[in-house]
């Protein structure tokens, strides 16, 4: 029964980040609602897991090692709530960050199966894998997408008006800006799914709540990287040229990190 809990915890939670997500990417406020929703809801199915475990075990359970995630994400949604509170909808799209964080630490205290299953050969390795790529894909196409907006910027700006560039995209600097903007927020989003399917494959598959693998550590710096970008758009309101440079830089990043940080070998 404890373990369908940990399961229902975890669900609610991974909603919840679609909902954030749908309203990074569309900017309507049902996004956030159902993002709150679903954030109670994995919440309060926390605190029934809590409550549980410590009446059949008659302490404070969820102390032990294996547990302490999972009661780290319960203080993350008391501390998120806390600030919504205060702070009502101005905090409303961290939620976007705050629930697959939740995701994440729920996934570390799920069961191992160890030897029951193959190492490289589950849907959660897979899953880790494909995500990672189509990332990837999103990155480079925000990466292409930033330096053609500054390269029209640019000849503008100097009225080079018979420069490729200008020729071309001049009159799509809006459209390019969009591009880059909601290719970005899918990079963040796919970034988070792989790492949400990472953090189970580890757990159920390595018997590790974490692994100090350089490319899941990499990865986990990407995608914290990928946030801050998100929210200086959308909390600062930046766009244009910086924010097209910070693009490129977060492409920069992704490029280290896909050739030269390597998976170790288990």
């Amino acid at each position: 029964m404890l373990k369908l809990v940990l399961i229902a915890a975890l669900m609610a939670y991974f909603l919840s980040s679609f909902g954030f997500w749908m309203y990074l990417f569309t900017k309507k406020e049902i996004g956030t609602k159902i993002g709150f929703s679903f954030f109670g809801l994995g919440f309060l199915i926390q605190l029934i897991y809590i409550g549980i475990k410590d009446f059949q075990e008659k302490t404070f359970a969820v102390a032990t090692q294996q547990e302490l995630p999972f009661f780290l994400a319960f203080l993350i949604g008391v501390v998120y709530y806390g600030l919504s509170i205060k702070y009502k909808k101005k905090l409303k799209d961290f939620g976007s960050i705050f629930a697959p964080i939740n995701v994440f630490l729920i996934a570390m205290t799920l069961p191992n199966v160890g030897e029951q299953a193959q190492v490289y050969k589950n849907f959660w390795f897979y899953a880790h894998v494909i995500l990672s790529m189509v990332a990837y894909a999103f990155i480079i196409a925000s990466t292409v997408v930033a330096v053609i907006y500054i390269l029209t910027h640019r000849d503008l700006k100097r009225k080079k008006l018979d420069s490729f560039f200008v020729s071309k995209f001049s009159s799509s600097l809006a459209l390019l800006e969009e591009v880059e903007y909601k290719s970005t927020v899918l990079a963040f989003i796919t970034l988070s799914l792989a790492l949400i399917a990472s953090s189970i494959w580890s757990s159920v598959y390595l018997g590790k709540h974490w692994i100090w693998d350089p490319k899941q550590i990499a990865l986990s710096l990407l995608w914290i990287f990928y946030g801050f970008l998100l929210h200086i758009r959308v909390i600062k309101h930046e766009k244009g040229i910086k924010a097209a440079y910070l693009t490129i830089a977060g492409g920069v990043f992704a490029f280290i990190v896909y050739w030269f940080v390597k998976h170790p070998v288990y």
